[in-house]
């Protein structure tokens, strides 16, 4: 099943996605991942409903602003947005699937950002066809060989790739 998180993963490394894709987890005590898990939970913590779980998507927080409701995605920093927009792309649409009308945010409040996600039809299609390079991707009898990135050095799976 592809997951928000690895199509979050994808866009930083079809790697990571792979693992992701076949309970490989990362390195749990990796201090970006414990930073991110503190961030977390003590960022917007006035928000009425936080974690929501569904197959395939863990919702940081949903709430009501003005009539809307809006889906938000907590982030430590604007560098995975690529990532983050189309993970909750994907979120917005397994919920209207499910009937549930929303907007999305990509919140970053070290940065003190709200960026606005919306699903529409372009977003649609481009979700759909990033979904389809995920599956192929995450079907693939073993891992997609690894290639260092600028993102390696932080990564939960810095030890399994490169020691």
């Amino acid at each position: 099943m592809v997951t928000g998180t690895t199509l979050l993963s994808m866009t930083v490394c079809e790697r990571e996605a792979w693992l992701i894709a076949h309970a490989i987890g990362p390195d749990q005590d990796n201090p970006f991942i414990e930073i991110g898990r503190l961030l977390h939970q003590e960022s917007y913590r006035e928000k009425t409903i936080r974690e929501v779980n569904l197959p395939g998507i863990r919702i940081d927080l949903i709430y009501d602003e003005k009539g809307v409701l809006v889906v938000g995605e907590i982030k430590k920093s604007s560098k995975f947005l690529k990532g983050a927009r189309i993970q909750l792309l994907h979120y917005l649409n397994e919920l209207e699937k499910r009937g549930v009308r929303a907007t999305g945010k990509i919140l970053i409040p070290k940065e003190k950002k709200q960026l606005p996600v919306v699903l529409d039809d372009e977003s649609r299609e481009e979700l759909r066809r990033f979904i389809e390079l995920t599956e192929r991707t995450i079907r693939l009898p073993k891992p997609p060989e690894k290639r260092r990135n600028s993102f390696c050095g932080k990564c939960g799976y810095e030890l399994l790739c490169w020691s």
